[in-house]
């Protein structure tokens, strides 16, 4: 009983790995979401020549890790 569970989730793993990947519109969407809820936590920011900054180092560098440029 064991063997042939164990056999069908290997399959479903591999089935899975085959499928079409994601689209990369929807990764970036899912990168905002998980960054900005990292960037929440972190109260640190950006100075721009003004004094005053409003670019979340947090998030930027989030989203550089998941292989995207932040806009802003």
């Amino acid at each position: 009983m064991l063997k042939p569970t164990i056999a069908g989730l290997a399959l479903l793993c591999l089935a899975a790995c085959a499928t079409h990947p994601i689209n990369r519109d929807a990764l970036r969407l899912h990168a905002e979401r998980n960054c900005r809820g990292r960037a929440a936590v972190s109260s640190v920011y950006a100075v721009d020549s003004t004094g005053i900054g409003t670019r979340s180092v947090a998030f930027d560098r989030c989203m550089r890790a998941a292989g995207f440029v932040s806009e802003g």
